[in-house]
This record gives structure tokens, sequence and C-alpha cells, in this order.
């Protein structure tokens, strides 16, 4: 038994490690992105660092207005606040494993609300990406925006559906055997 407690505590050490290494990544993104909005409100003029959209507008001579480029970095802002979202919901469900309540409903609930925010930031930025690339009318292909980012956390996001329709079967099974018994 002593041994298998090792094993958990390992590995809930070793989430711990990616989720603060996650946490402090999306933070620090996240305020990369404040600073290039808070200097496009300031100046009310373009920043030196690039918009932080896929869609790429070097040797381009589209015009977009500063307010539409307002527009758009408020929207990636809010979607990426998604992602933080996600990994709090990972963390939650790590809270109730060390709890060692292990199929409970409110594990299942986590993982599905993680799930959503991340696919919510994956289809988020992908539609605000489009929306750019329309508002923007360049050619550039609808393709070249599925990064690997995007199809990591729509392959996360789906896979914390699939964890939490594995937990809520493991609480409709557990409360079968206590019925049981």
């Amino acid at each position: 038994m002593k041994k298998n407690t090792k094993k958990m505590d390992k590995g809930m050490n070793a989430f711990l490690t990616i989720y603060m290494v996650g946490i402090i990544f999306a933070i620090g993104k996240l305020i990369d992105y404040l600073q290039w909005t808070f200097q496009l409100i300031k100046n009310w003029n373009l920043p030196n660092e690039p918009f932080f959209s896929k869609v790429n507008l070097v040797n381009n001579t589209t015009d977009i207005s500063i307010a539409a480029y307002l527009i758009f970095a408020i929207a990636y802002i809010i979607v990426f606040c998604f992602i933080i979202l996600g990994l709090y919901q990972l963390n939650e469900t790590t809270q109730l494993f060390a709890d060692k309540k292990i199929f409970q409903s409110e594990i299942s609930l986590a993982f599905k609300r993680s799930g959503k925010s991340f696919l919510a930031f994956a289809f988020g930025t992908l539609i605000i990406d489009i929306a750019f690339l329309a508002w923007a009318s360049i050619s550039n292909r609808i393709i070249d925006l599925l990064s690997t980012e995007l199809l990591v956390f729509i392959i996360v996001g789906y896979l914390m559906f699939f964890l939490s329709d594995i937990f809520k079967e493991g609480v409709n099974i557990k409360e079968e055997n206590e019925l049981t018994i």
C-alpha cells in the first residue's frame, strides 16, 4: 500500500510541476498580450512588436485600423484566458485525487469543464484568425492557421471529454456496487 502511495505522490508532484510551468507560461503570454494591447491604446499606434495572431501580415500593404486591431487583441486575450481556466480545472481534479476522492462526479465535471475550456481556446483562436484574415482581405490560406498549438489543444480538449466519460462511468459502477452490497 505504501508503494502505491509513493507512486501517486510522485505522479501528483510531477503534475503539479507541469501545472506550475503551464500557468507561468500562460500568464507570461497573457502579460505580453496585455502589454501589446496597452501600448496600442496608449499610443493609438501599432507597437513595434508584431500582432500576436497567426495571420502573417509581413510585407502586406493591407491597412487595418487601430480600432480593429484593438477588437482582435481583446478577443485574443479573452480566448487565451480559457487556457488558464482549463488548467485550473485540471488542478481541481488533482486536488480531489490527492484527497483520495477518485470516483466522484466532481472529477468528471472538472474534466468536462477543462475540455470545454481548451476547445474554446482552440476554436476561438481559429475563428478569430479567420475573421482577421477576412477583415484584412489577404489571401493567406486558412490551412496555414492550423498550427501545432491548435491541434494539441483540440486533442487535449477531446481527451478531457474522454476522461470525463470514463470517470462518469466509474461513478455509475461504484454506485451500482454500493447498491448491490
